[in-house]
């Protein structure tokens, strides 16, 4: 029965009946498209994890300094901003062929950064890297939201969303080999040919998935506007991207001096770092298993506010916790990762249903209001790391309003979809 239906007191005409062997067959076809999206999207992910601990190395590369290098990952993130505008592209096509094309750009800009020579090409490639990865994201969770029901979705959702933490726990170390082995190349070429592999197996065993509105074509100006009119003078719809952007905001302003401030607190070398780095990574995929198995059950409105309350909880511990020692202040940092991605994954079937008419739209400005809230949050985190002289105090002490505050918005603003 449909939503329309209940107000309006009908009943829902009956629906043809599922067999057992249709209902197996299609469990078969979720699980083997579940597959191949978390193998593509790790890939993808991959790509975004590795720049951080090996930036210095693709400096060195190209011959330019640090900083130019810095400038690579700063027009990734721009290419980013611009997720509204190409998101929209998904409903003027079938959600497939959309996912293939973010995977084209994906293995150009891999094979375009790994045979460049030059400063010019290599922000080229990163450029495309930022938009495959804004053009491939809302597609799949788009495509999710179409073929996966609403009170499965959540489990769905955590297994694709696993190839972030997979990205950083085997992508990382990966890439680390292949840099001492064969050089800082080698780790391009080969993502592009993985991207390639994805490629061939999205086209293969992916069904073509629905297309939502009009006819196939170029997406016009105006109806790119009307479309962002109608989902922003929705009040459901400017609550989830409050949420998502206070999520955010409430993680990075602490997480990107999380590194300075373990190290001038507690002495850490690097290869320390890289070890706490791996505890981290730990802590994103067992927030990420959480969603797969807890946030269909408790309901994905539940476990978003869950996540938020727990989020602010571990911040407001962390300074307490760093006076015991580092293993408690690393338990701290292990329940703000964990807890934020608990929270984070279960906002996205959220996020799926509220406008099924126009989800991947939505689903690209959620991607928008992610990058906003990364590029904030960062810069908010260095400008008190640097007024304050060290120390985290500040920054728990906002990461928590920003995370109360999206809780506020969960418990008084967001209403139940499905559970």
């Amino acid at each position: 029965m449909t939503a329309d239906e209940k107000r309006a007191g009908r009943p829902a005409e009956p629906g043809p009946r599922t067999l057992p062997s249709d209902r197996e067959a299609e469990d078969g076809s979720l699980r083997r498209s579940l597959v191949v999206i978390f193998l593509a999207r790790t890939a993808l992910n991959t790509s975004h994890r590795i720049i951080y601990p090996f930036l210095p190395s693709i400096a060195r590369g190209l011959g330019i300094s640090l900083t130019a290098a810095s400038f690579l990952v700063t027009s990734r993130l721009v290419a980013g901003l611009a997720a509204p505008v190409l998101g929209p592209i998904a409903e003027r096509h079938r959600r497939r062929r959309v996912m293939e094309t973010g995977l084209v750009l994906f293995v150009v800009a891999g094979f375009l950064l790994a045979g460049s020579k030059g400063f010019v090409l290599a922000v080229v490639a990163f450029v495309l890297f930022g938009l495959s990865k804004v053009i491939y994201d809302p597609a799949v969770h788009a495509y999710l939201g179409d073929t996966v029901p609403y009170a499965r979705r959540g489990r769905a959702v955590g297994i694709v969303e696993l190839s972030w933490s997979s990205a950083w726990l085997v992508g990382v170390p990966a890439v680390g080999f292949l840099i001492e082995r064969f050089g800082w190349r080698a780790p391009w070429a080969l993502l592009g040919f993985l991207g390639l592999l994805g490629l061939g197996l999205t086209h293969f065993c992916l069904p073509r998935g629905r297309r939502v509105g009009g006819t196939e074509g170029a997406l016009r100006l105006a109806a790119l506007l009307d479309s962002w009119r109608g989902l922003l003078r929705q009040r459901q719809v400017l609550i989830l991207l409050s949420i998502g952007l206070l999520l955010v905001i409430a993680l990075e302003v602490p997480f990107i001096v999380y590194g300075a401030w373990l190290e001038s607190s507690f002495g850490l070398s690097l290869s320390a770092l890289g070890l706490a780095s791996i505890v981290v990574g730990l802590a994103e995929a067992a927030g990420e298993f959480g969603t797969t198995f807890f946030t269909d059950r408790l309901g994905k409105r539940r476990s978003v506010l869950l996540g938020l309350l727990g989020l602010a909880a571990s911040l407001l511990l962390l300074p307490w916790l760093a006076r015991l020692g580092l293993a408690p202040a690393l338990g701290g940092v292990v329940l703000i990762m964990l807890s934020f991605e608990f929270g984070f994954v279960s906002l996205i079937p959220v996020a799926s249903e509220i406008a099924p008419e126009a989800r991947a739209t939505l689903l690209s400005f959620n991607v928008t209001v992610f990058s906003l809230g990364r590029i904030v949050g960062a810069a908010l985190g260095g400008w008190l790391w640097q007024w304050r002289g060290g120390g985290i105090g500040v920054h728990v002490a906002l990461g928590t309003v920003c995370a109360l505050s999206a809780s506020l918005l969960v418990w008084r603003g967001l209403a139940e979809i499905g559970d």
